[in-house]
């Protein structure tokens, strides 16, 4: 450890020799502001300068988000070099990675590998995070295990969302975005004071877009969506001493998302399947499905905190947290628009389509107390609940053809429909669920031995209840594709204890830089396989995962603030690894959760603000990550490798980002803001489908998503008084096709691509009026 705190310190420390340089062109620094500003977060439950957390911690600001247009979390991967998304079919079943850490998984009865929470209110699923982002004061992106603040579900990170609070005049803003692809948003608040040490402030927002994919077939564009949400929150201070935030919001979201594209030839007889589409990987833009695949979402919540100042003890903290949620989601699990006849060379023509509601609610209620800084001890203490309901009602309907009277539609293809082949129509339906209990006691301490040298240590005690349930009827008719027999009939129920821990120590070798170092544990609780063919076999408990990360780290920053360079070092390795594997269930390619076994990650992240003169700026991000599986827990009853060294999915080794912006003070009727942000990704394998040995290599190249690179611009007229600003944007300019995730399992075997919103370029203008 000693070695690599001396190595990231060097780093900046290389830094030092430029701070002139950058100082010349810059105004001299205000004493309040420190030159350019601070930037206070609360990634540990206080606020506190950035520069002074001993922790790898990402801020995206408002301003930022607003240069690029950005209104969801996918975006945020091409600002935050160490994060990565998984897109799915559906929101409930995407999810983040951290430092190419993260849980995919379609268990009702498992949690993320990265917590998300919105002004101090953990939400239970990832699904939750994929919503529009509006009214943000700023994000910040805590990396590597988070266990002691903020819980079991933080085994990989936390992205913690504050957003913006009440003014104390009446004003607001509204602003419209429309795009040449079609997408028209609009978002706006409204500030209202109520008195005295009282004022709300109201939001809300609407988008719909059409998507980027076209559905043959129904002769109709798809992955698009409809959106609205709408947010409310008072702020109350009937005392000095006393501060109340009551929040409340309400989202609904109607998407015609997300159909997988087939960009392979499909075998097994069904290559005509899909006449019509240009089958082209990552390029393809055309489906053909009779069902169309979409999600109806509800999303609502309430939060009350309460801040009492308790003198020289400190602030004593309540957040009390109520939300449901609720998922309906449609599949086209078929992928194709005809049910064939599965004779001769021809497998796998059938139909198989997925639906049904998937509700959720969850409590939670957090108690802490956080001492004044600047002492020589330093503290925070609290106490966390959390109670999380989830329930799925699963219908899947199939439809087998084995002998059909209608001519073929190409060589051995043979169509069926009603009333002239032998049609069967399996179907079952399941009802499954799951209650996860939590309560947990920790701390964090920070002792100032010197005005230069601090100690850290924290500690946090969990324990855990899981209970699930499922019922599912036997399948009918004979049964069909991805229909296991016989149903099923389970009662679950685990629970564990954990205690983690941290330590560490900070130093800050100068005035402007400092430099730490930390040991710390991950924890993510047990789990259970509950899915719609979970068998006798997938019964047991899925075991707690574990981590121990190491992290150094150095944080510099001139004394005018012009030029800002925060490293890290990282190494974790994971017990217990819940991860997800493929199986093959009554030919239909099914998931399983299980453990895995040991996975470790390292490498460095490098981030970066430089201020050369007065109105431009450049921020640039880099990560170097290496996260791969140790060791490989061997199902039982099958054969394969250890798998040792292979990476783990959506871990791309490089990552990084570079941007800037420039500010021109015209003296006239505008000023101009000009923009551009250029990031990297290296290449990323999508999933532990294939083992890793040598007869698996072509199964590993196809589910590999090649390098990309997303260049953006913008270019803005903004009034000098901050009444207007038009800004005009450009996404993805160089028009680079990528995918977010490649599956087999489509017809013949074919493989299936999930793409993200930005995979064509396209225009756009937002117009925003203050007020």
């Amino acid at each position: 450890m000693k070695r690599v705190l001396t190595a990231t310190t060097a780093l900046t420390l290389a830094a030092l020799a430029v701070d002139p340089a950058f100082a010349q062109d810059t105004p001299a620094a205000d004493a309040d502001t420190g030159g350019y500003g601070e930037i206070i977060v609360t990634a540990q439950k206080r606020e506190e300068n950035l520069q002074k957390v001993p922790a790898a911690v990402s801020v995206v600001s408002a301003a930022q988000l607003d240069a690029r247009g950005v209104v969801n979390l996918t975006s945020l991967q091409q600002l935050v070099p160490s994060l990565n998304f998984k897109d799915s079919a559906t929101t409930i079943d995407s999810s983040v990675f951290l430092r190419g850490v993260g849980t995919i998984n379609f268990s009702i009865a498992a949690e993320p590998s990265v917590g998300f929470v919105v002004d101090g209110v953990t939400y239970a699923r990832s699904g939750e995070a994929f919503g529009d982002l509006y009214d943000i004061e700023r994000i910040e992106v805590l990396r590597g295990p988070q266990g002691t603040l903020f819980g079991k579900n933080a085994s990989a990170g936390v992205i913690n969302v504050v957003t913006k609070r009440p003014g104390n005049e009446f004003g607001g803003y509204i602003e419209g975005t429309a795009t040449t692809d079609d997408e028209y948003k609009i978002r706006g608040a409204i500030d209202v004071p109520m008195g005295e040490g009282i004022a709300a402030r109201i939001t809300g927002n609407y988008g719909r877009w059409d998507g980027n994919v076209r559905n043959i077939t129904l002769n109709k564009q798809v992955n698009g969506y409809e959106r609205w949400g709408i947010r409310g929150l008072v702020e109350a201070k009937p005392s000095d001493a006393l501060t109340l935030t009551l929040i409340g919001d309400y989202r609904k979201n109607n998407s015609e998302c997300c159909a997988e594209v087939i960009g392979t030839v499909p075998g097994n007889g069904l290559a005509a399947s899909l006449a019509g589409v240009t089958l082209a990987g990552d390029e393809t833009r055309q489906i053909r499905q009779n069902t169309l695949t979409r999600t109806k979402e509800t999303s609502w919540g309430l939060s009350l905190q309460a801040d009492l100042d308790v003198g020289g003890a400190g602030t004593l903290t309540s957040i009390t947290a109520y939300r449901k949620y609720r998922n309906f989601g449609i599949r086209d699990g078929d992928f194709i628009d005809t049910v064939y006849a599965n004779v001769g060379a021809v497998t796998g023509g059938n139909q198989l389509d997925d639906y049904g509601p998937q509700p959720s609610k969850t409590f939670t209620q957090e108690l802490r107390l956080s001492s004044p800084g600047g002492q020589k001890l330093e503290y925070v203490f609290g106490a966390f609940y959390y109670n999380a309901k989830q329930q799925r009602t699963f219908e899947r309907d199939d439809i087998v053809c084995s002998a059909t009277t209608l001519p073929a539609v190409a060589p051995g293809l043979f169509p069926c429909a009603a009333g002239s082949s032998t049609l069967r129509f399996p179907s079952a339906v399941g009802t499954f669920g799951s209650t996860i209990e939590n309560y947990a006691a920790y701390g964090n301490l920070t002792y100032n031995l010197t005005d230069a040298f601090r100690l850290i240590a924290g500690a946090r005690y969990t324990h855990d209840n899981v209970s699930a349930f499922n019922r599912r009827t036997p399948a009918s008719n004979g049964g069909g594709p991805g229909l296991a027999n016989p149903g099923a009939n389970y009662n679950l129920k685990t629970s564990n204890d954990d205690f983690s821990f941290k330590a560490g120590a900070q130093y800050d070798v100068l005035d402007n830089l400092m430099a730490y170092a930390t040991y710390s544990q991950g924890y993510k609780g047990p789990a259970f396989n509950v899915f719609f063919n979970q068998n006798d076999g997938q019964l047991a408990p899925i075991a707690a995962e574990t981590a121990d990360a190491y992290e150094a780290g150095a944080k510099f920053k001139t004394h005018d603030g012009s030029f800002t360079l925060n490293t890290a070092l990282f190494y974790a390795k994971y017990d217990n690894f819940q991860a997800n594997s493929f199986v093959v269930l009554n030919g239909s390619t099914v998931t399983q959760l299980t453990n895995a076994g040991k996975v470790s990650t390292r490498g460095v992240e490098i981030e970066t603000v430089i201020r050369p003169v007065r109105n431009f700026t450049v921020n640039a991000g880099l990560s170097y990550t290496d996260a791969h599986i140790d060791k490989f827990n061997v199902p039982a009853g099958t054969t394969g490798s250890t798998r040792a060294g292979e990476r783990l999915p959506l871990a791309p080794e490089w990552k990084g980002n570079i941007g800037a912006t420039w500010k021109i003070e015209t003296g006239g009727f505008a000023d101009i803001e000009i923009g551009s942000q250029v990031s990297l990704t290296s290449d990323q394998v999508s999933s532990l489908q294939a083992a890793d040995t040598p007869a698996n290599a072509a199964t590993r190249r196809a589910i590999t998503i090649d390098g990309y690179y997303i260049v953006d611009a913008n270019i803005a007229f903004v009034d000098p008084k901050g009444v207007w600003r038009v800004n005009f944007f450009g996404r993805n300019l160089t028009d680079e096709s990528y995918a977010t995730l490649i599956t087999s399992g489509g017809p013949g075997n074919a493989y299936r691509y999930l793409l993200p919103r930005d995979v064509d370029r396209y225009f756009g203008v937002q117009l925003r009026l203050n007020y």
